[in-house]
């Protein structure tokens, strides 16, 4: 069991060997967990009210088993260097829990490009806010972008807490499995709690 937080820097640990690195990706074993996260689903209705040709597929995941090598690059944030994304999304854990989703059986070393664009623990609830202001391809947000902002900001409260500065948020618009509609509509968000080794995911499309 990992005994030390993802963003524990150990100053002393060389940097572990290529071989070492791909090594690490059979050691490293996920598993989905349940949280009662209220506001996130409230949020979660509001957003399946405004996609109605499509929809949303959320799961959460921890990092129950890794090696030092894992911890290595996640602490200094090399998650896109590591395919921290890509061993998740390929794992059996990610594919059970989300069958929905059609994960290839090959993901891409950075998947959906997520390392490329950062929302940021900062700015999630301006984002998730943004979502329902702007619409899907049918359905509006019928009240203000105040409350909008109110239900975004409780649900990102409700998942990252007081706790903002463990938290690194990835975004993607690519649609990078079947399930998404290829249209306009499609945003995966990727939460790495890196104190806690845990992964939330959130999927969503819509198409007119």
């Amino acid at each position: 069991m990992p005994v030390r937080a993802w963003n524990d820097i150990d100053w002393d640990m060389p940097r572990p060997s290529l071989e070492e690195l791909i090594a690490s990706w059979t050691s490293l074993r996920w598993e989905p967990f349940d949280a009662d996260e209220p506001a996130l689903d409230t949020y979660l209705d509001v957003l399946a009210s405004i996609y109605t040709m499509g929809g949303y597929l959320v799961g959460r995941w921890r990092a129950v088993e890794y090696s030092d090598v894992t911890q290595w690059f996640a602490s200094r944030n090399r998650l896109d260097e590591y395919e921290l994304h890509r061993t998740l999304f390929e794992s059996p854990a990610f594919r059970d829990s989300l069958p929905e989703l059609q994960v290839p059986d090959k993901v891409a070393r950075v998947p959906a490009g997520l390392s490329e664009q950062w929302a940021g623990a900062l700015m999630l609830d301006g984002a998730w806010a943004g979502l329902l202001v702007s619409g899907g391809a049918y359905g509006r947000f019928e009240g203000s972008a105040r409350e909008a902002k109110r239900i975004a900001a409780a649900a990102s409260d409700g998942l990252m807490g007081d706790r903002l500065e463990d938290f690194r948020v990835d975004v993607s618009h690519e649609a990078w499995t079947p399930w998404f509609a290829d249209v306009a509509w499609d945003t995966t968000y990727v939460l790495t709690d890196m104190r806690n080794a845990e992964v939330t995911v959130l999927c969503a499309t819509d198409t007119d």
